[in-house]
C-alpha cells in the first residue's frame, strides 16, 4: 500500500514539474521571439532613418535641411555640396567625403573617424572637438577652419591647406602633415608628438607650449614662428628654417640639428635646454 501511494505521489509530482517546465519553456520562447522581433524592428527603423538621413544629405543643395545629428556613417557623399550645412554631432565615420564642399559647415563634435576627406573644401568650417582620428585629409582645404580641441591622432593631412586655421588644444599625435601649409595657424597647446611635418610650412604659426616631442620637422619652415615654451625634445630639425622664431623657454634637449638648420640669433641663450 505504501509503495503504491509513493508511486502515485511520485507520478503526480513528476507531472506537476514537467507541466511547470513546459509552461516556463513556452513563456521563455515567447519572450525570446518578442525580443528578436523588437531587435528586428529597431534595426529596420535605424536603417530607415539612415536612408532618410542619406536622402536629406543628397538633397541638401535644394532643401538646405538641417543634418544635425544625422547618421551618415559609411555613406558615399563624394562631391556633394554641403556648404554651411549643420552637421553638428553627426556621425560620418568611414564616410567618403572626398571632393565634397563643406565650406563654413558646422561639424562641431561630429564623428569623422577614418572618413575620406581627400581634396574636400572645409575652408572656415567649424570642427571644434570633432573626432578626425585616422581620417584622410590629403590636399584638403582647411584655410581659416576651427579645429580647436579636435582629435586628429594618426590623421593624414599631407599637403593640406590650413593657413590661419585654429588648432589650439588639438591632438595631432602621429599625424602626417608633410608638405602641409600651416602658415599663421594657431597651434597653442597642441599635441604634435611624433607628428610628421617634413617640408611643412609653419611660418608665423603660434606653437607656444605645444608638445612636439619626437616630431619630424626636417626642412620645415618655422620662420617667425612662436615657439615659446614649446617642447621639441628629440625632434628632427635637420634643414629646418627657424630664423626669427621665438624660442624663449623652448626645450630642445636631444633635438637633431645639422649645418643646414637655420636658427634665430641668440637662440642658445633663450632656450630652456640645448640640443
Amino acid at each position: 500500500m505504501d509503495s503504491q501511494l509513493t508511486s502515485v505521489v511520485v507520478s503526480f509530482m513528476t507531472g506537476v514539474v514537467t507541466g511547470a517546465l513546459v509552461t516556463y519553456w513556452r513563456h521563455w520562447l515567447a519572450r525570446q521571439r518578442e525580443t528578436e522581433d523588437r531587435k528586428f524592428q529597431k534595426a529596420q527603423e535605424r536603417e530607415r532613418v539612415r536612408r532618410d538621413h542619406y536622402a536629406r544629405a543628397l538633397e541638401y543643395r535644394k532643401t538646405r535641411a538641417s543634418l544635425r545629428g544625422c547618421d551618415l556613417s559609411g555613406q558615399d557623399l563624394t562631391g556633394l555640396y554641403l556648404a554651411k550645412a549643420d552637421l553638428q554631432g553627426a556621425s560620418l565615420s568611414k564616410a567618403d567625403l572626398s571632393n565634397t564642399t563643406l565650406e563654413e559647415a558646422n561639424l562641431i563634435g561630429a564623428n569623422l573617424q577614418e572618413a575620406d576627406l581627400r581634396r574636400a573644401n572645409l575652408q572656415k568650417a567649424a570642427l571644434g572637438d570633432a573626432n578626425l582620428q585616422a581620417a584622410v585629409l590629403q590636399s584638403a582645404r582647411l584655410n581659416g577652419a576651427s579645429l580647436s580641441g579636435a582629435n586628429l591622432q594618426g590623421a593624414d593631412l599631407s599637403w593640406a591647406e590650413l593657413k590661419g586655421g585654429n588648432l589650439q588644444w588639438a591632438s595631432l599625435q602621429k599625424a602626417v602633415l608633410a608638405g602641409a601649409n600651416l602658415k599663421g595657424a594657431n597651434l597653442r597647446d597642441a599635441n604634435l608628438e611624433q607628428a610628421d611635418l617634413v617640408d611643412g610650412n609653419l611660418a608665423e604659426a603660434d606653437l607656444a607650449e605645444a608638445r612636439m616631442h619626437l616630431a619630424n620637422l626636417r626642412q620645415a619652415n618655422l620662420k617667425e614662428a612662436n615657439l615659446t615654451g614649446t617642447t621639441l625634445r628629440s625632434a628632427n630639425l635637420e634643414g629646418a628654417n627657424l630664423k626669427e622664431a621665438n624660442l624663449e623657454g623652448a626645450q630642445l634637449r636631444g633635438a637633431r640639428l645639422d649645418d643646414k638648420t637655420l636658427m634665430p640669433r641668440g637662440w642658445e641663450d633663450a632656450v630652456a635646454s640645448k640640443p
